[in-house]
């Protein structure tokens, strides 16, 4: 074997010349052209491999990789990331947490549906049930809603002999939200919600109590940096 052979190429076939008396430099001086010598055929390289000096690369300024054959390879071709290159969907982090939070909706739909309560509902008695007898600007901090988002709401829990809204005493524009009996005693029935979502995650209680302190950290600097 050749060392044209280990390599990958062919050797060119030799050319036979016909017999002349009148030699090279007899035919150049007498202006008769000389026979070209045959032209390699690029072959591909196998791996491993030696590169062929023929083929120069240059690297432009936008990282783009042009070759002597007129190629161009950017990052990505070489494996590694383009930053310039747009992110598929599922790299987004913001489609991230919106995918989860959905997941998460679809979770406490099942359970909401027994107790007959929407998710903002729920969110809204899970704070009467921490402190009752509040003013509904207080649940519309905790729950970072407008006063027109949350007002429908409450009605809506008010109607369904849940919750009673009346005004302070000492101070009229104030309105008070307080538990009835019938409000207190749907507590019972949301006891065993958070095992359900825990075993729904799939992960330990630490796991859970981790994300969601990095969670609430996020959240707390993307506010941050929103209002500023």
């Amino acid at each position: 074997m050749s060392l044209l052979d280990a390599i990958g190429i062919s050797a060119p076939e030799e050319t036979k010349k016909p017999k002349n008396d009148t030699s090279e430099k007899a035919k150049a001086s007498s202006g008769q052209p000389s026979r070209k010598r045959p032209v390699r055929t690029k072959t591909s390289r196998k791996s491993g491999a030696d590169p062929d000096p023929i083929e120069e690369v240059q690297e432009n300024a936008s990282g783009k990789t042009e070759r002597a054959d007129g190629t161009v390879s950017s990052a990505v071709d070489d494996g590694i990331p383009d930053a310039t290159a747009p992110l598929p969907l599922d790299r987004y982090l913001c489609f991230a947490l919106y995918s989860a939070n959905h997941a998460m909706h679809g979770v406490y739909k099942g359970l909401l549906k027994e107790i007959g309560l929407t998710y903002p509902q729920f969110l809204a008695m899970t704070v009467l049930w921490e402190t009752n007898n509040v003013p509904v600007g207080k649940i519309t901090t905790k729950l970072q809603l407008d006063t027109n988002t949350l007002t429908p709401l409450l009605k809506r829990l008010e109607a369904m002999g849940l919750v009673t809204r009346t005004r302070n005493t000492k101070d009229e524009r104030q309105v008070i939200l307080k538990l009835t009996r019938k409000g207190r005693a749907l507590q019972k029935k949301t006891e065993h919600f958070g095992t359900c979502v825990l075993s729904s995650t799939g992960t330990s209680i630490e796991e859970v109590m981790d994300l969601q302190g990095r969670i609430m950290k996020l959240r707390d600097n993307l506010r941050a940096a929103g209002s500023s």
